[in-house]
């Protein structure tokens, strides 16, 4: 029993590690586009990364929970209602400097809440990382009910 605990320390704590050095070097790559965005003034590839960096680090923070999932046995299951009540929100929101910055002739006035979600700074990152953990944790292994 307490070797098992043991493992368990040494395997969060070093999930803990991986974590902390994709974030650190996430933000490290992240600086360097923006510091090339300044230079040649192509937002694109900075705008992409601020985008789906979030969503990725998310996916990170809920692979644990994934891994124990995979050695359950049962039945695979998508909760519809999370993936639909969390999901799509958090796409929206994840997406819209994607949206404003594509092309397309929309005003962020046309967008449901755009100018609320483009003037307030760090909210498409939460959301990014909502939609990241979220992404991996609609996902639910077990025997089937009913």
């Amino acid at each position: 029993m307490k070797k098992a605990w043991v493992n368990k320390l040494f395997i969060n704590l070093g999930f803990l590690v991986i974590v902390i050095l994709v974030f650190i070097l996430g933000l490290k790559y992240q600086h360097h586009l923006q510091e090339e965005a300044r230079m040649t003034y192509q937002i694109r590839p900075s705008l992409v990364f601020s985008v789906l960096f979030p969503i990725f680090f998310g996916m990170l923070l809920g692979l644990l929970r994934w891994f124990e999932l995979l050695r359950k046995t049962g039945e695979w299951r998508i909760n519809w209602t999370k993936l639909i009540v969390f999901g799509l929100p958090s796409l929206y929101v994840s997406i819209l400097p994607l949206i404003m910055w594509s092309g397309l002739s929309i005003s962020y006035n046309a967008l449901p809440f755009g100018y609320l979600l483009l003037t307030s700074g760090t909210t498409h990152t939460v959301s990014g990382l909502i939609l990241g953990f979220l992404l991996l944790n609609v996902f639910e292994k077990g025997s089937k009910e009913g």
